[in-house]
């Protein structure tokens, strides 16, 4: 293995991990808005669903360092034929296979077959997301050849990405106790103002793509400890703040369950850098250790596992009534969501098997 592929090898335990927690988001949340708020196996689906969040982060942080890296060339050309048109012929093949997947559990005709093609199965927003950030890559990296403006345009990410549009979902829920006043109204109006800007998600997920190419890059420096022992407290008083807020206001409050808020945001990049900075005291990524050979052969399917880990859930509840209320959520989430991932897992190894297949997708290497 070269030296180059060597320091990237911390990223094949993240793909998993991250991989894994995405179908626990998914297994967590199947039923979630359908919970009395306040119960024992809701409060328990909520405290996995929130822990989970990082996932999607620390996949978008992954494609940042991969893409941006010093040396790495990035012409339109290359953009569009090697990254983009894979992605989205991913995409389009996808939502057919989705829906002509649910018409057929659901016993559907051909209408149904084509209104379900434009209700977007729920886990594969990321890849437009991904063609988004893809498009402008050429231009972020002159960005990135410069460190301090990489942290300048980072912070004003964060700054409308994640704090406008937590502070945004936030006032929902002080919506229920100032009711009409004429001080919530003018909050309102600001919000609204800053609704119409566009500015809270894309520059989120912008944020944390540029966000994983600098901590690979240069680490965090002196606020490494920091943020690293901040990322469990942050996750968990996401799950405090979703949980209290739903049970004060009796509605489901989602608003600390988006990828860009800034205690998730936060979680991901801790644990993005604890991983990479076991890279730099080489205590983890031994190549030849049994444990990376195996994380590097599952981290090679991750791709397919999250295109078809939904359908694996899908088809489990469907067929053999199996979810995550078929026993206590305390013992269904993490025991559904390791079948789903060994299943998935398996489907994915198939698909790789086919060849046209098995090129569509197969996820970037270093």
């Amino acid at each position: 293995m070269s030296d180059r592929k060597k320091e990237f090898i911390y990223m094949e335990y993240l793909r998993v991990i991250s991989a894994f927690t995405v179908i626990v988001v998914h297994v967590s949340g199947a039923n979630w808005s359908k919970i009395e708020i306040g119960s024992f196996d809701w409060s328990v689906q909520t405290f996995y669903n929130l822990i989970g969040r990082f996932s999607v982060c620390v996949f978008c942080m992954i494609s940042g360092a991969l893409m941006l890296r010093p040396g790495k060339e990035m012409n339109f050309h290359d953009i569009f034929h090697k990254y983009i048109k894979r992605i989205f012929i991913c995409y389009v093949v996808w939502v057919i296979l989705y829906s002509l997947f649910y018409t057929l559990i659901n016993q559907g005709d051909m209408h149904y077959f084509i209104l379900h093609l434009f209700q977007l199965p729920k886990h594969l927003w990321y890849l437009l997301m991904l063609i988004g950030l893809y498009l402008i890559t050429p231009v972020l990296k002159c960005i990135t050849a410069d460190r301090k403006v990489t942290l300048y345009v980072i912070w004003i990410c964060i700054i409308f990405g994640a704090v406008f549009g937590t502070v945004e979902g936030v006032s929902s829920f002080f919506a229920e106790m100032a009711g009409d006043s004429y001080g919530y109204a003018l909050w309102k109006a600001f919000l609204g103002d800053l609704d119409n800007l566009n500015m809270t998600i894309v520059p989120g997920y912008l944020g944390l793509y540029l966000l994983g190419h600098y901590i690979h890059e240069y680490g965090l420096g002196k606020w490494h400890s920091i943020i690293v022992y901040s990322a469990l407290p942050a996750l968990l008083l996401s799950v405090l703040l979703t949980w209290g807020c739903s049970v004060i206001t009796g509605t489901y409050v989602y608003t600390f369950m988006l990828e860009t808020n800034p205690l998730v945001a936060l979680g991901s990049a801790g644990i993005f850098a604890l991983f990479r900075s076991s890279k730099e005291k080489n205590r983890v990524y031994d190549e030849n250790a049994w444990l990376t050979k195996v994380f590097v052969f599952l981290g090679s399917h991750t791709f397919g596992i999250y295109l078809v880990h939904v359908m694996v859930i899908d088809m489990l509840d469907h067929y053999f009534a199996f979810n995550v209320a078929s026993y206590p959520a305390i013992l269904s989430v993490p025991g559904n969501s390791v079948i789903v991932f060994i299943v998935a897992q398996i489907m994915a190894v198939l698909l790789k098997k086919i060849p046209k297949a098995g090129a569509i997708i197969k996820r970037n290497r270093a």
